[in-house]
């Protein structure tokens, strides 16, 4: 048997790709099954609900005699106690900013694509296999999501091609979107701490820790407005648990196609001026044009390592 994942607490592309790519190494031939790690994210848990989708196994950690396929993950340090890299026997990402070289017994395949559902979906395509009705749409969710709707500047003819072939084969419903997208944006209560602790990344850049917490929404103005100093004391809470040197929030809203950056530390928001050209003002800078955190962080880290 061997297990298809993800990171811990998958994002819509994460989930997609480990569900996707288990259907296509059962169909052919080989035993494989999807295992989730942690809780996936409220959108992919809404979009897992809507297409009545629970082919899936859930994993804390696993068997030292388990193979594993890794998608949308390429870091080893982020699997610590969880599976070894020794395991791995294929890697499927799409981040610049990896840790490959670890995973010595596996077979790599990154490239510089909007979303790892991408990939997957190719595999289907050079095998001549049409994935199950339920992959094709976990799939084209997965690259909306990852894309911001085909609006990020990581987006590739690759992500548009698979999504056109998906999309020929089981559309989405009406209104699907949207409604995806709806669920992405639901912070009401704790659930606001629970999506930045899901969401939070961090990267070592010249001998500091460095974490971004992405939210992908629609309404971030009214979010942040109403919500910056409890934002703030989240990242505060965040940044001391996990002893991180830097912490910031970017908040990317899909609408209105900007994105917010909250962050209090006044030293780090110069490393965020300069990496990004914005400016900020009482721990808040806009930046009119949507920036992933893959991107930020190869900016950031030219920054940092130039000091």
């Amino acid at each position: 048997m061997i297990f298809v994942t993800s990171y811990i607490g998958p994002d819509m592309d994460g989930t997609a790709c480990a569900i996707a790519y288990a259907e296509l190494m059962n169909r052919l031939g080989v035993e494989a099954e999807a295992a989730i790690m942690g809780e996936p994210t409220v959108e992919a848990v809404f979009v897992l609900n809507i297409l009545s989708v629970s082919s899936f196994l859930k994993r804390e950690k696993f068997k030292v005699t388990d193979k594993i396929v890794l998608l949308d993950a390429s870091e080893a340090r982020f699997f610590v106690g969880r599976l070894a890299p020794e395991q791995v026997i294929e890697v499927i990402d799409h981040r610049m900013v990896n840790e490959a070289e670890k995973f010595v017994n596996a077979k790599i395949q990154i490239e510089m694509v909007g979303a790892a559902a991408t990939l997957v979906a190719e595999r289907f395509r050079e095998a001549n296999i049409m994935p199950s009705e339920t992959s094709a749409r976990l799939l084209q969710a997965a690259i909306i999501s990852n894309t911001q709707n085909f609006q990020s500047k990581t987006t590739t003819e690759q992500d548009h091609n698979m999504m056109k072939w998906l999309d020929e084969l089981a559309p989405l419903p009406d209104g699907f979107v949207h409604k995806m997208f709806e669920a992405k944006s639901d912070f009401v209560g704790d659930k606001l701490a629970i999506a930045m602790d899901a969401e939070a990344g961090s990267n070592v850049m010249n001998g500091k820790t460095v974490s971004c917490v992405q939210l992908e929404m629609i309404g971030s103005a009214v979010l942040v407005r109403d919500r910056k100093n409890e934002i703030i004391e989240i990242l505060s809470r965040m940044k001391t648990e996990n002893g991180y040197d830097y912490i910031y929030a970017s908040f990317l809203d899909i609408e209105e196609k900007v994105n917010r950056i909250l962050c209090d530390d006044m030293s780090f928001q110069s490393f965020l001026s300069k990496a990004l050209d914005i400016n900020f003002e009482n721990g808040l800078a806009l930046r009119n044009e949507i920036i992933m955190r893959k991107e930020i962080t190869p900016l950031l880290k030219i920054v940092l390592e130039t000091l």
